[in-house]
């Protein structure tokens, strides 16, 4: 896989990055839980894609957020649904290149952006930029694509006859033990993890027995990714496909 097919992919118009939009606002739910609790903060969304991400981060109460993307159609869509968040600013930016920006922001975002980096050798080298960006006592928090969360969910599919769920062609998901231990090495410290591991469950493991018509925006995915779900199901991280990991240095 070649950097320029990735780009080629993003750029074209009818590619969507994520058609689930209820995992999309899980996610960013999920993610600004453990913000820290600091004073208008300074954002970076990187790998900022469409900005659906980017929009709720530019909610937090005097909040400064900067859009990373390599992609000019992804900015492109990003700035149309952005164009009347005052506090947020977009550029174009290959992150496995060197980087212009100033290395201030109080929280760092990687939301599904490392698992398009197309090889573990360039996603570590990434990771080192985005910890470069950091202000002191910054926090990076990486959601992404989670290899054993996504064994599991498919474990639970195979028991229940259904076909596995693959990895898109683009998509290189993080080994949370190869992760830990990198993280380890470069000297930051893992705060917290967290994951959607109930919603997966319910709507890429339980649905699928019961209704074979995957609408993503059916009234079952909406239910099954309310807070108040979230919370009753808990114990079900292990099946999640995407986790939320929590650095500091």
């Amino acid at each position: 896989m070649k950097t320029l097919d990735l780009l080629d992919y993003w750029n074209n118009a009818a590619t969507q990055s994520m058609y689930d939009k209820h995992l999309v606002r899980a996610e960013s739910d999920l993610t600004m839980k453990h913000f820290p609790k600091i004073i208008s903060p300074k954002i970076l969304d990187a790998g900022c894609g469409e900005g659906e991400g980017t929009e709720t981060y530019a909610s937090v109460r005097g909040a400064t957020v900067h859009g990373v993307d390599f992609s000019a159609r992804r900015l492109d869509l990003a700035r149309a649904r952005l164009s009347e968040k005052s506090n947020v600013t977009l550029f174009r930016q290959d992150l496995t290149e060197a980087v212009g920006l100033v290395p201030d922001y109080d929280i760092v975002i990687s939301q599904r952006f490392l698992i398009n980096i197309p090889e573990w050798e360039l996603q570590m080298k990434v990771l080192r930029q985005l910890m470069g960006l950091l202000a002191h006592h910054g926090r990076l928090l990486l959601l992404e694509g989670h290899q054993e969360g996504a064994a599991a969910l498919n474990e639970f599919r195979a028991a229940a006859g259904l076909e596995p769920i693959p990895v898109k062609w683009h998509n290189v998901f993080l080994s949370d033990t190869r992760l830990k231990r990198f993280m380890k090495a470069e000297g930051y410290r893992l705060t917290a993890e967290d994951s959607l591991g109930a919603y997966f469950l319910m709507t890429r493991g339980i649905r699928p027995m019961l209704d074979s018509n995957l609408d993503w925006d059916c009234d079952f995915n909406r239910i099954a990714s309310s807070p108040e779900m979230m919370r009753m199901l808990t114990g079900c991280d292990r099946y999640s496909r995407l986790k939320l990991w929590v650095y500091e240095k």
